[in-house]
């Protein structure tokens, strides 16, 4: 019986990760704090116009929104304002890639145990996390492997999978490459059009994961951004470049492998993951898209019995919460339940 567990931020915080309710604080915290400076005048702007303790989703969005109403401006000053906020997103971007990175080096050891215990080849994880603690245990136990088990197609040497990682907001791993990493020269533009068809991944981040000879799709050096998709309410599934919309149809195969999974799911495991309003298109898919037949799992503490609610009225049949069940605890009952059946 194939299993999705769809994991959002409950699930990492046992590394140290943040929930999105006080993530606005922590975040720019560090990037104030970063050693060279680089991104205090961002850290200056958002806390002048939002605070020090921000909603994050608040900030994200209405920086966004601010953006899209001054695009078609010609008056200078709006364009300036515009290049100061667009230059302020890609910021905060960027922070929260350098801020996982340190994070992601402590121990995950739910992670540890889920990869050696629980989770079964051929099982699929739909996450909205980030970080990418869960692919270097699942590395570790053999279980997933980067060059397919992104969901595309990275290195020169197809290697299977055994279980897929759908990560649809992206992943502090991921980098867009600004025209193949060019840093002079010519530039042709085909198929690929400014930042390619979907990520690569930077020689460092490989070796996290457990790779000391990888070829293909490393980044090469040159200009490039992390691949997120920042926590708005308002998410929009591509890049907007000078090109026009780019990476729609990389978003679009993600979210349809995930889709697929859910439908030929038979059992589904939510963990840690709040499925509220703000993500809208991905409740709608689990709600919508999941088999209905499937066994439904929920592992969200408190919000478990919304969310139980949410999946019953939406005519699943066999749902079960524990309102004081978190991934951790969750995890450890699944080993001693396996062990006593042993």
């Amino acid at each position: 019986m194939k299993t999705v567990y769809i994991m959002g931020a409950g699930a990492s915080s046992h590394v140290g990760y943040p929930l999105i309710s006080g993530m606005g604080k922590q975040w720019l915290a560090w990037m104030a704090a970063y050693p060279d400076g680089r991104f205090q005048g961002s850290v200056d702007l958002v806390v002048e116009r939002f605070g020090t303790e921000p909603n994050i989703e608040d900030v994200i969005t209405e920086i966004e929104s601010m953006i899209d109403s001054l695009e078609s401006s010609d008056v200078l000053e709006n364009r300036l304002q515009r290049a100061l906020l667009g230059s302020t997103r890609g910021q905060l971007s960027d922070g929260l890639r350098e801020w996982f990175r340190k994070l992601h080096l402590r121990p995950a050891t739910a992670y540890a145990k889920f990869a050696d215990e629980v989770i079964q080849p051929e099982d699929v994880v739909i996450t909205f996390n980030y970080d990418d603690s869960l692919e270097r245990e699942l590395r570790r136990r053999g279980l997933w492997d980067v060059s397919q088990g992104y969901g595309f197609p990275l290195g020169r040497i197809e290697q299977p999978s055994p279980v897929l990682v759908l990560k649809l907001h992206g992943s502090i791993n991921w980098l867009a490459l600004i025209f193949g990493g060019a840093i002079s020269g010519p530039i042709a533009v085909g198929s690929n059009l400014s930042i390619g068809q979907h990520p690569v991944i930077h020689k460092s981040d490989l070796e996290f994961l457990g790779y000391t000879d990888f070829s293909g799709h490393v980044y090469p050096g040159g200009g490039a951004f992390p691949s997120l998709i920042l926590p708005g309410r308002t998410k929009e599934f591509f890049y907007r470049t000078s090109f026009g919309e780019e990476w729609r149809p990389f978003f679009d195969r993600l979210w349809s492998q995930a889709t697929e999974a859910l439908k030929q799911a038979g059992r589904v495991v939510v963990c840690g993951y709040g499925m509220l309003p703000v993500d809208k298109q991905a409740c709608d898919m689990i709600l919508r898209d999941s088999n209905k037949e499937a066994k439904v799992e929920i592992v969200c503490g408190s919000r478990g019995k919304r969310i139980a609610d949410d999946f019953r009225n939406a005519g699943f049949k066999d749902v079960s919460f524990d309102p004081a069940g978190y991934f951790e605890e969750w995890v450890q009952q699944r080993i001693n339940e396996a062990s006593a059946a042993r």
